[in-house]
């Protein structure tokens, strides 16, 4: 615990090692006479935490210091020092180590939550031999970090992409063109030369955009792909409806009901945050305002979306700055961007 005289009546007093923000908020609750549970009301915090903060018992995390300052802020307690809002407004705009970007293929693969979570999945169905099912609205990123998976490992991995007009048989015939063996023939005869070739060389399967495969019986087509292999893993990709599409299957087909309990991993995508979505744009040369708009963006239509946006800024402004006039532009023009 930071240096710190003792107060006989109100406890701990503020000592040499405390916060702006903790010595403020003391004064205010035990000199000033406010309720911590007033304090505690207008942070959103519980009255336990503030009071701990209060007495140097809680640390002084992101959180806490900056709902701290907002509150002082509020009750005209807080003011900026000049030369820390220098320094921040410098840093703000400070172009970042290795400057800014001025193509969008710069940008390089960004490891969001949700691609963590993808590429989690298929890591462990890949070397456990399961079969996993990711979910997520469109725009998510799914199909642009399976194929980054893909790439990474492109003798051991295989990717499918399905469409509205896939039927057993074609969805085969891609699979078996993946594996490089020959795609022709009937149903039966295709499912024979996976099988034969994945008992051979196992490989992970997995099938992007599945929500978009008509009925049961492709996926129960995947399933046995899986089941009569033994040494394969499989991971479906598909959008939210996917998982609740194969719920109702199983409710009614048996051959369903298999497939929902070989599931051993599932994931549902949630979408970038604000804090993902400002730490994507840091090698963006744009003004506050605009990476506000940005942020909307992705937060809102995705991460595709987002990368599209910053796609087209960038061919207009070749790295130059980005103002919040020009986005606000964008989305005049192009629907999806709206914010």
């Amino acid at each position: 615990m930071s240096t710190q005289d003792y107060d006989g009546m109100n406890g701990v007093r503020p000592g040499s090692g405390w916060s702006k923000e903790r010595a403020l908020l003391w004064k205010v609750a035990n000199e000033e006479g406010t309720k911590k549970s007033d304090i505690a009301q207008a942070i959103g915090m519980s009255r336990s935490a503030v009071s701990r903060y209060i007495n140097n018992d809680y640390p002084d995390s992101e959180e806490m210091v900056k709902a701290v300052r907002e509150y002082l802020k509020k009750i005209g307690r807080w003011e900026d020092d000049p030369a820390e809002a220098e320094a921040a407004a410098a840093a703000e705009t400070a172009a970042p180590e290795g400057g800014y970007i001025k193509r969008i293929k710069e940008l390089g693969f960004v490891l969001t939550g949700d691609a963590e979570r993808v590429q989690g999945v298929c890591r462990m169905c890949h070397l456990n031999k399961e079969f996993g099912l990711l979910t997520g609205n469109p725009g998510t990123g799914k199909t642009y970090t399976l194929e980054a998976y893909q790439k990474q490992n492109p003798l051991e991995v295989v990717l499918v992409t399905c469409d509205e007009t896939s039927t057993i048989k074609s969805v085969l015939a891609d699979t078996a063109e993946a594996l490089n063996i020959d795609p022709r023939g009937t149903s039966s005869s295709l499912l024979r030369r996976i099988v034969k070739e994945l008992k051979k060389n196992p490989r992970l399967l997995i099938y992007d955009e599945a929500d978009l495969l008509k009925g049961p019986t492709v996926l129960e087509a995947i399933r046995g792909i899986y089941d009569k292999c033994k040494t394969v893993g499989v991971v479906l990709c598909g959008n939210n409806a996917l998982a609740e599409r194969i719920l109702l299957y199983a409710e009614d087909r048996p051959e369903m009901a298999r497939l929902r309990d070989r599931i051993g991993y599932f994931r549902k995508l949630t979408g970038i945050s604000e804090q993902e979505a400002n730490s994507f744009l840091v090698r963006i040369n744009a003004t506050p305002e605009a990476k506000k708009l940005l942020t909307a963006i992705g937060r809102r239509r995705g991460i595709r979306q987002l990368v599209k946006a910053l796609g087209r800024l960038l061919e207009v402004t070749e790295g130059d700055l980005i103002t919040e006039d020009l986005v606000q532009e964008l989305g005049d023009i192009v629907l999806s961007f709206s914010v």
